[in-house]
């Protein structure tokens, strides 16, 4: 059926309390002899612990607040994705594969209610009807029959798990995964379909798409393991594709994230490429090439040949912003300064500015604290910003040689000063945190932090409020969710407004 017959007004997010979830509130308990992880286990570390992925999909209205209170005046819903997969993994590699799961936490009159939902690709339907996995991982795929696709699925080694993200724009959720087609959500989240921007064609966009400051489009990123062409859509506010814009690398590459401000988009390529014959080799199909150098193009948005500068290579998953200052870029990311999966350098946070006219750039560091999932505030995304949010991690946790990506503790740095605030969660476990705009708020930092935790000894989690003026003081709410929420990757607080 196509999209435009089965999409939902967004207005139902402003349906809450007791007329959301009817009888269905009550199924968790009435369930609850049920195990809600999933009946398998995998020797992963990111497959184990708060990792293990979830089956239940449940509904829960009007939450316990454990502590705080949720502000009377905040109206919308934090929606977070991540890595689920529904059965044990042929082979898996953390954070590139899964099947999405969204998590969402509705808020509205000061009360908060929960559904988990996954997202149903073609690939999630195609193991359903096998009854196990049948693709292998991003870095190891695996041949998979093409008679187990039904007329309409792209038969493909890899598979879609639309596991990274999930927005709003132009009226519509959407569920992103790594370059590929990505899947509209309704407000209850619903799997619609595969989004195609107004097109005919499902759209294949980045993990990361970013919105002008100005003109309310979209920009999304679609890169390929098969070729060195790398594609830049335009997406009007209305949510209609506009125009594509392409750049070529040496080699096929992996490019989670790019930049934009609000004259460039600015794409900063780590040498990690694609090796169709080391996969074939039994290798890892993604390979650090550092012979190849760094490659940055600077792509003016109103047009002309891309500028390009070279450097030292290192890798970049994810960057909290940049913006022009005078005429130069600054780019404030994580880096790493080297791809890989497991076992790889302590990525740290950077800020690199860039001299267009001069075909040159300098990098900047603020401390070695180990973090990742740096943020703003994204109203002021490709806009000069003072302040990032990201996690780090501190001798607090009990918990001994934990996997990448466990973090404790919420940082906030003020990129003016050098100075760093925090909150230390003890021995809980946290993500990333989403920036929350105080409904009137004016400056940059008037609003709230939110993100999901986890008690390893109780086993546990809840959504955590900080303030973040002030994040080095109590949580302004802490909200107990009612069933583990696993540790996931990107998320973003949609207001109602």
């Amino acid at each position: 059926m196509p999209l435009s017959h089965t999409r939902r007004s967004f207005n139902r997010l402003t349906v809450y309390g007791a007329a959301l979830i009817g009888s269905h509130a009550l199924w968790p308990q009435a369930r609850a002899e049920e195990k809600a992880d999933v009946p398998w286990v995998y020797d992963d570390p990111h497959l184990s612990g708060n990792f293990l992925p979830v089956q239940r999909e449940v509904d829960v209205a009007d939450l316990r607040v454990v502590s705080g209170k949720i502000p009377a005046d905040l109206r919308g819903v934090y929606l977070r994705n991540g890595p689920n997969p529904e059965f044990k993994p042929i082979s898996y590699a953390y954070p590139l594969d899964g099947d999405g799961m969204i998590h969402a936490v509705y808020i509205e009159d000061g009360k908060a209610r929960y559904r988990n939902r996954f997202v149903k690709t073609d690939s999630l339907a195609v193991e359903r009807r096998a009854g196990r996995a049948v693709f292998g991982s991003f870095s190891h795929p695996a041949p998979v029959d093409p008679g187990m696709f039904l007329p309409g699925e792209v038969p493909s080694p890899i598979k879609n798990g639309a596991f990274v993200n999930i927005i709003w724009h132009g009226g519509r959720l959407i569920a992103l995964n790594e370059a590929t087609t990505s899947y509209e959500m309704s407000a209850e989240l619903d799997t619609l379909g595969q989004w195609t921007a107004g097109g005919t064609q499902p759209l294949r966009l980045g993990a990361h798409n970013r919105r002008h400051p100005r003109t309310g489009d979209l920009y999304a990123l679609e890169y390929s393991w098969r070729t060195p062409t790398v594609k830049f859509h335009r997406i009007n506010a209305s949510g209609t594709l506009v125009d594509t814009r392409s750049v070529e690398l040496p080699m096929p590459t992996m490019i989670h994230d790019f930049i934009l401000t609000e004259n460039y988009v600015v794409l900063i390529a780590g040498p990690a490429v694609f090796d169709v014959q080391a996969a074939k080799a039994g290798q890892s199909m993604l390979q650090w090439r550092p012979d190849l150098g760094l490659r940055i193009a600077l792509l003016p948005l109103a047009g002309g040949a891309p500028i390009w500068i070279e450097g030292a290579p290192f890798f970049v998953y994810h960057f909290a912003n940049g913006f022009e200052r005078g005429q130069q870029i600054v780019v404030d990311y994580v880096q790493h300064d080297k791809f890989a999966l497991a076992n790889g350098p302590t990525p740290t946070f950077k800020r690199m500015t860039i001299d267009p006219a001069g075909r040159g750039f300098k990098v900047a560091g603020f401390s070695n604290e180990l973090t990742e999932f740096p943020r703003v505030n994204h109203l002021r995304e490709a806009l000069p910003t003072r302040f990032v949010y990201m996690p780090t991690l501190t001798a607090s946790l009990k918990e001994t040689n934990p996997p990448s990506a466990v973090f404790n503790t919420v940082l906030k740095l003020d990129t003016e000063t050098g100075r760093y605030t925090r909150h230390d969660l003890g021995n809980q476990i946290v993500g990333e945190a989403a920036f929350v705009p105080k409904p009137g708020g004016g400056l940059e930092d008037d609003g709230y932090l939110v993100a999901f935790t986890y008690d390893p000894v109780r086993q546990g989690s809840n959504l955590v409020l900080l303030d973040a003026s002030r994040i080095e003081e109590p949580p302004v709410a802490v909200i107990e969710m009612p069933q583990r929420v696993p540790q996931g990757l990107h998320g973003n607080w949609i207001s109602r407004a």
